[in-house]
């Protein structure tokens, strides 16, 4: 399994924001044809501007888009892979050494919802994906927020990846 797998299961969220990729690959299709006719007619100064302007425009839609569609976890035989909109973070199986689950944080506090957090050799560290809840308070919408069986799934499959890598390739347990 070379082959980053998603942990969490495709849902809303991947919908909702490839949605929002299709509509800038849509935008840009239609800014190439119309820049490529510019160029064949020849392009004033003010054209050539607003293309430039409109290209960074979707460069940066497009850009965003692809990082919140791929906000996630992601696992394969050398690790966790957690995907947020600005940053990820690569968890090496040798330094995770277990799951919890508790509320996830914000600046200033804990929200209503539940985060799966990765316990590793130097810390915790919260995942990007969260279990829905309905009470009320603080949420954190920076990633999929998953039904309570689609939430126990993911956790599952992360647990089970987790035995897997500490068993090694030929099932006996792997001294780190």
């Amino acid at each position: 399994m070379r082959r980053w797998q998603r942990a969490n299961p495709w849902g809303p969220w991947q919908a909702f924001t490839g949605m929002f990729v299709l509509v800038g690959v849509a935008m840009a299709t239609v800014l190439v044809v119309t820049g490529a006719r510019a160029v064949a007619r020849g392009v004033d100064l003010a054209a050539g501007a607003g293309l430039l302007v409109a290209s960074a425009f979707l460069a940066v839609w497009l850009t965003f888009a692809v990082r919140l569609y791929l906000v996630g976890i992601y696992r394969n035989e050398r690790g966790l892979l957690l995907r947020h909109v600005h940053r990820s973070r690569l968890l090496p199986w040798s330094e995770v050494t277990g799951f919890e689950v508790r509320a996830a944080r914000m600046p200033g506090g804990t929200t209503v919802r539940a985060a799966i957090w990765v316990r590793t050799r130097d810390g915790l560290w919260e995942v990007p994906v969260q279990q829905h809840s309905w009470r009320p308070g603080w949420r954190k919408n920076n990633g999929p927020v998953l039904s309570r069986a689609d939430f126990a799934l993911t956790l599952e499959r992360l647990r089970a990846a987790h035995t897997a890598a500490q068993a090694g390739p030929t099932g006996g347990v792997v001294v780190r």
